[in-house]
Parts: C-alpha cells; sequence; structure tokens
C-alpha cells in the first residue's frame, strides 16, 4: 500500500437506508440522555472534559475503524488500554483495512449490519456519509459548536454540515515545500520562497544524462499532492478564490485559475524539471534523493524518518505569488448509525473525547507528523520551534479545506486535465473548462438532493 492518504476511492453505498428524520431523532434523543447524566454545555464546563462525567450503565465494546497507516495504528494501540483503564466498562474493538479496501469494506459491512461504531473518516467524505446516513451528528450537548469553533482550527468547519459537526479530528495538515539541502547546495540555490524562484531552482537543480532524467528539479506528483497544489493553492495564490463561499460554484476556469494551471504544467512541458511516473512518484523520488524540490503534507515525515532517516532535506511554506495559501485537509473520527443510541453512544462520544483531547494531540504529533487541530496545542513551543513541524504551523492560518462532495471524482476530473495538455498536447483552457464541468455537475447534484 502506499500512504497517499488524501484520496479517496469511489463511493458506492447503502440500500438499507434509514429514514433520516428517525436517525436524527435518535441521535438527539441519544444527546438528551447525555446532557441528563450531567453534561451539556453547562456541565461539560465543570468537568475536565465533555465526557468525563459520563459513565455506561453496562459493559459495552464498540468497534473503531481506521484504515492502515503505521504510525496511527501503532500510537492507537497504545491508548487503546489507557482509555479502557480509565473505562473498565468500554471495550475497544480496533480494526483496520489496506487503504486502498478501506471503504468497501466499510460499505459491505453496513449492508451486512454490522461494522464500526466510531469510524475514523477523510474529512472530504464526510458530506456523503452525512447524506447517505452512515454518520449521524455528534450531540451538540457533548460536542458544543460553539466550543468546537473556539477550540479548533476553522478548517475543521468541513466536517459540519448545516449547523451540525459529524466528526471531530485529531489533526490536521497543510502542504508546504520539501527541499533537498545537498542538491540545492551544490546547485548554489537557496529554498525558493516565490513562483520565479521556484523555477529558477528548479531549472537550476536538474540533471539530465542526453535525454535522460537523472535528477529532477522538482517532483510532478499530481495524484499525490499535485492536484491540491493547484486546485486549493496556486489558484488562491494566483488571486482565485476556486469555490463560491456558498460551496455550491466553482471558478476554476476563470483566466486567473487557468493561469496558474499553466504554471504548474509547464514545469513539465516548458521547463522539463521532471517528469510523470519518475521514480514512480513524488514522494518515492525527494525520499530516495532524485528530486531538490517537493510538495507534500506534514504526515509525510513520519514516513522519511522511517524510510529515509539519512535525507538531508528541510521545509519551507510554498512558495508565495499574489498572494499566500496552503492547502488544509485532517482525517476525523465520527459515530456511525450502529452506536446512535444507549451505552454504544456514550461509549463512542467518550471515545472520540479522549482522542481529540490535548494530551493525545501532543503525543500525536511526533508520533504520525500530523499537526494537532487545537490552535492552543499547535502553538506550544515543542511544536512551534521544530524545524520542520514550523513551516506547516506557520501555514496554517492560511490553508484551506477543499469542500469535496466526491473526492475521487473530482481528483479525477483535474488529473484527467493534467493529462490532456501532457499527453495530447491539449489547450489548459480547454482541459480546465472540462474538469470544472464534471466536478460542477457533482456539486449540482448534491445540492439538489439536498433540497
Amino acid at each position: 500500500m502506499t500512504d497517499r492518504d488524501q484520496r479517496e476511492l469511489p463511493v458506492r453505498w447503502f440500500q438499507d437506508r434509514l429514514d433520516r428524520r428517525q436517525l436524527l431523532r435518535r441521535g438527539a434523543a441519544g444527546a438528551a440522555g447525555l446532557a441528563m447524566a450531567g453534561l451539556g454545555t453547562a456541565g461539560a464546563a465543570a468537568q475536565a472534559t465533555p465526557t468525563s462525567g459520563l459513565q455506561v450503565q453496562n459493559a459495552v465494546e464498540i468497534e473503531y475503524w481506521q484504515y492502515q497507516f503505521d504510525s496511527k495504528v501503532n500510537l492507537v494501540n497504545e491508548l487503546i488500554p489507557e482509555f479502557q483503564q480509565q473505562n473498565p466498562q468500554i471495550t475497544i474493538k480496533h480494526v483496520n483495512f489496506p487503504y486502498d479496501d478501506f471503504q468497501q469494506q466499510v460499505a459491505a459491512s453496513v449492508q451486512a449490519g454490522g461494522g464500526p461504531d466510531v469510524l475514523n473518516v477523510y474529512y472530504g467524505w464526510v458530506p456523503v456519509y452525512a447524506q447517505q446516513q452512515l454518520l449521524i451528528p455528534l450531540p451538540p450537548d457533548i460536542f458544543p459548536v460553539a466550543q468546537i469553533e473556539a477550540d479548533f482550527f476553522p478548517m475543521i468547519q468541513a466536517a459540519k454540515i448545516g449547523e451540525t459537526y459529524y466528526a471531530l479530528p485529531i489533526a490536521v495538515r497543510t502542504l508546504a515545500l520539501f527541499y533537498n539541502k545537498d542538491l540545492l547546495g551544490a546547485a548554489g540555490k537557496q529554498p525558493p520562497t516565490t513562483w520565479e524562484e521556484f523555477v529558477d531552482v528548479a531549472v537550476a537543480t536538474t540533471q539530465r544524462d542526453g535525454d535522460k532524467l537523472v535528477t529532477a528539479g522538482a517532483t510532478y506528483d499530481p495524484d499525490g499532492q499535485g492536484h491540491h497544489w493547484w486546485r486549493e493553492c496556486l489558484n488562491r495564490q494566483n488571486g482565485l478564490i476556486p469555490m463560491s463561499e456558498d460551496k455550491r460554484t466553482l471558478h476554476w476556469s476563470d483566466p486567473l485559475g487557468v493561469e496558474a494551471f499553466t504554471w504548474y504544467m509547464d514545469l513539465i512541458t516548458k521547463h522539463k524539471v521532471s517528469e510523470k511516473g519518475f521514480y514512480t512518484d513524488g514522494q518515492t523520488a525527494f525520499g530516495g534523493g532524485h528530486a531538490a524540490l517537493h510538495v507534500d503534507g506534514s504526515f509525510r515525515l513520519s514516513t522519511y524518518a522511517s524510510s529515509a532517516p539519512d535525507l538531508n532535506y528541510g521545509i519551507v511554506p510554498l512558495p508565495a505569488h499574489k498572494e499566500q495559501a496552503s492547502f488544509a485537509s485532517f482525517w476525523a473520527n465520527g459515530i456511525t448509525r450502529n452506536a446512535a443510541e444507549g451505552d454504544k453512544l456514550i461509549a463512542s462520544a467518550k471515545f472520540i473525547d479522549f482522542l481529540s483531547s490535548p494530551d493525545v494531540m501532543r503525543r500525536w504529533t511526533p508520533a504520525v507528523g500530523e499537526l494537532p487541530a487545537r490552535t492552543a496545542i499547535a502553538n506550544e513551543e515543542a511544536f512551534t520551534k521544530d524545524e520542520k513541524l514550523a513551516p506547516f504551523i506557520t501555514s496554517l492560518p492560511y490553508s484551506y479545506a477543499t469542500f469535496f462532495v466526491n473526492e475521487a471524482d473530482n481528483r479525477t476530473a483535474v488529473l484527467n486535465a493534467m493529462d490532456q495538455v501532457l499527453l495530447e498536447g491539449a489547450d489548459p483552457q480547454t482541459a480546465v473548462t472540462e474538469a470544472q464541468a464534471t466536478v460542477q455537475k457533482i456539486l449540482d447534484d448534491y445540492w439538489a438532493a439536498q433540497g
């Protein structure tokens, strides 16, 4: 498995749908029951955590599902005994699947009437999961919206549907620029801070043996972070807001969007600083010392710590243009309809509260490489003084989480546009316009179904 954990696989969901009003009534009833246990907004203020005063009535087991990403799985396996010691009547069953199988396994289990009680989801899946009624709203009496928005980075509002949150993260991610210190030093270059400097450094560090690319000046990684880099970063850096504030209309084909897309494709077609499939993908090329510049997320730190411990690299914020911008994303924990009431709801809420606690966040970042989702924790010196984490943290205030209805189809539309230009010689404006039309229809269909 590759750890391209910004992806989504195609969503093929459930025939056995619950009536939405029934589901919301169940969630509301569960929240009321929790509030009667001494919590809610006022109760939470008097407790160490929002759920510390809650107790299940009987012994209960809940299943927690996340995909197989070794650093995450290992840490959660360490955390579960601690949670169970604090909550002796609750047992956590930790279930993992390879990333490429994860959503299919969830779909199959739910269709069969089983599956997780607490599900770790990519934020871009939340709108569909909520629409398909797999996830229930987080009980607002236990997780008050105002408190969430006071404590967490604004980007997590991507997990909010209407006025309700459906999932809560442990950590968040941004993109930054990884650079190979040895390759830049040999070329007499400093890490780039602007688009112009990026092209200059990439051209200067590219090495070829005849027509064969030996060292890439920059990685071409469209299926990794490249599609995010254009969609949310390059567009905004060029002065374009890529989607309307109400999340209903795309602006990709605006001249500013086409200009940003052309700049990205020119790295390959004009400046020839990389090639598609060079050393398989961008993270591999950079990790092996075969690329000078590489755009990636903070989660890559744990990968390189284990797979490339001797790699001499640094990190800086993404090069800016007219504006600064980075892409934000996160995985979050939500309660499924399997745990919509009773002891399972209480146990699930307590486990999500535990995973999202400040203490867990402080352990999560050094173990996994993702950034604390709470603003106060991310601003602690242990993180802001770390030379590799600091550029990501610096980027958080200007990082944006794309609203996805179907991340997989959105990504495919962008990748197809890039292939049209790179492999077929298509005009960038034509390619971007076609990609926009594809994704706009997805948005239109989603909002029409919302009523």
